[in-house]
């Protein structure tokens, strides 16, 4: 029954960016550094060279976590832990879980906070592509912020289309970042959140695509 509902709806998957939108932090990456107090002095300075393009994303990160050496895995997550979830995520989950909606996380943040939000509120059926934390502490890149990489958001929703079956046309993709919704154009719906009360849309936009 479930399948036949989703199957009727206009708009039967929608791709959510992670920070920003499903949280109240942009970059947790920051949020880090920041407790870490090696935000201003060292970790901005690799941001800056990033977007000026002189270093690749895998390289970015590379620099970032180096600055973590001699911190536990756990010490980052608990870091991590402190991020706080947009307050309308609670009743967007619900709505979706109850209506059947495929729902993707593509995030080139951290796979701990995308999965302590889908525990929390029990959110199935849920996929998530995000970067992992492994022991050192290094970090796992299985999702680039690079337009040309394999690992881009935007070879990432070709993955989603082809495994879970999803039409580009009944896909709706959410994010707080312009660049995200530039990269996802494939998906024919796109919603901006500029501030945390804009993901309310998620279900105006439900209303209007039964």
């Amino acid at each position: 029954m479930g399948g036949g509902r989703l199957l009727q709806r206009t708009v039967n998957t929608i791709i959510f960016d992670l920070d920003g939108t499903l949280t109240r932090v942009r970059s947790p990456w920051r949020h880090v550094h920041e407790r870490l107090g090696i935000w201003d002095t060292v970790a901005s300075k690799f941001l800056d060279q990033w977007l000026a393009g002189d270093i690749i994303y895998e390289e970015f990160c590379r620099r970032d976590f180096e600055l973590w050496k001699g911190l536990k895995r756990a010490e980052i997550e608990e870091l991590l832990s402190e991020i706080e979830i947009n307050p309308h995520v609670s009743a967007m989950v619900a709505r979706l879980k109850e209506e059947f909606v495929q729902s993707v996380i593509i995030s080139s943040g951290f796979s701990c906070v995308a999965l302590r939000i889908q525990s929390e509120f029990e959110w199935e059926p849920l996929r998530v592509y995000a970067n992992e934390l492994v022991d050192g502490p290094d970090v796992r890149i299985r999702v680039s912020a690079d337009l040309d990489s394999p690992l881009s958001k935007k070879r990432l929703l070709e993955t989603v289309f082809s495994e879970m079956g999803s039409d580009p046309e009944r896909c709706l993709t959410v994010s707080d970042s312009k660049r995200d919704l530039e990269m996802m154009a494939q998906c024919q719906y796109k919603l901006l959140v500029e501030n945390e009360d804009d993901l309310v849309e998620v279900h105006r936009f439900l209303d209007l695509h039964r």
